[in-house]
């Protein structure tokens, strides 16, 4: 396996470099949006829950002042959302959104979410968040095979591990699959994987400008940074020959 190898994820007409790493926008998203791409990021993701104004108006100015991809989501509370409505308005947000969106996010728990995906139009990331811990293994794989029956283009996973033991099943994980898969590790021990994980092949990792949107994240210079150093040592690595000397 060649760790260091970019590859491209094609979403219908969407096609990303990967790994990438996606500036998880909160507050003054439009702000935020105009430094995203100079910072290293490669996408950016708007959480219209978290988003200072109207979320529709954020979402369509959004989409003029990036080039880069765009992710539109509205978090469920139960995931570590803020959205103060129902269900039903939550995810009706996220649909009427997704006309500015080139991917949405919705979770795999979302009661709505059968509803949501035949109404949306782009392609789709189903996700499963969970800041207490992490699934056994049984329970992880049910989980991702679950998204991928239900539609998903690409899975993501944010789990928080109880030790690096909790670390490496979810390393392996990423090796076990040939599928689009985002695999992260939410709080401090889980906070090496968000560089780790994309040489695994994680398709996505996620950080912040300004302020954190998860536990553990690290901001999008920090991974832009440490993800360079670490795809261009395992390039070199792949490049040396070893002499040994009788």
């Amino acid at each position: 396996m060649n760790l260091h190898t970019k590859k491209v994820l094609s979403l219908g007409s969407l096609r990303i470099e990967v790994p990438a790493i996606v500036a998880s926008l909160s507050g003054d998203v439009i702000k935020k949006a105009e430094m995203a791409e100079d910072m290293g990021a490669d996408l950016v993701e708007v959480r219209l829950d978290l988003v200072t104004g109207d979320p529709l108006r954020v979402a369509r100015d959004l989409r003029g002042v990036t080039s880069l991809p765009i992710i539109a989501t509205n978090r469920m509370r139960q995931e570590g959302g803020q959205f103060k409505g129902g269900e039903r308005e939550r995810l009706a947000l996220l649909c009427q959104a997704s006309h500015w969106a080139d991917l949405v996010d919705v979770e795999l728990r979302a009661e709505g979410r059968d509803w949501f995906m035949k109404s949306a139009e782009v392609p789709y990331i189903i996700s499963y968040h969970d800041f207490e811990g992490m699934p056994d293994p049984l329970v992880l794989e049910s989980l991702l095979s679950d998204m991928f029956k239900s539609g998903a283009n690409i899975a993501k996973v944010a789990v928080t591990p109880r030790n690096l033991n909790d670390a490496l099943e979810l390393l392996g994980f990423l090796l076990k699959t040939d599928n689009p898969i985002c695999m992260m590790g939410m709080g401090e021990i889980g906070r090496h994987l968000r560089a780790l994980a994309p040489l695994y092949g994680s398709v996505f990792t996620y950080g912040y400008i300004g302020e954190k949107t998860a536990p553990g994240q690290m901001s999008v210079e920090m991974l832009r940074v440490t993800l360079d150093i670490l795809m261009k040592i395992s390039s070199d690595y792949s490049g040396e020959h070893v002499h040994h000397n009788d």
